[in-house]
């Protein structure tokens, strides 16, 4: 009888063990997730960010850009960006920064920025 009842006790503490060990690993397998997730976003910030810093110097100080422009940069980051112009009156660049650019794009990070002026 009392063999029973140890055996019972046993299995309860593992139960709740095995319990706390599953919401442990749930809590950090989500952290190592969301991790990734804003290293992806801060690349894919920094593309759309070189982007739209490069557009506005060629455009003000060069007048490189035209009505209409476009074009789609990889970065050494792994990190890529595509800008569009449109000049009517005013100015209107719109650069979307994305990571990955190549691969599996399901989980792809955009990040963008628009200026007009």
């Amino acid at each position: 009888m009392q063999q029973g009842v140890t055996l019972l006790i046993v299995v309860v503490i593992l139960t709740a063990l095995f319990s706390v060990g599953v919401g442990v690993f749930n809590v950090v397998f989500v952290q190592l997730l969301i991790s990734g997730e804003a290293r992806n976003s801060f690349i894919a910030f920094y593309a759309a960010d070189h982007g739209i810093e490069r557009t506005l110097y060629r455009d003000r100080q060069l007048d490189q850009i035209s009505d209409g422009a476009t074009e789609t940069i990889t970065l050494p980051s792994e990190g890529c960006y595509q800008m569009t112009a449109a000049k009517t009156s005013t100015v209107t660049i719109e650069v979307v920064g994305q990571y990955p650019c190549s691969g599996d794009l399901s989980r792809a990070v955009k990040r963008a920025f628009r200026v007009t002026y």
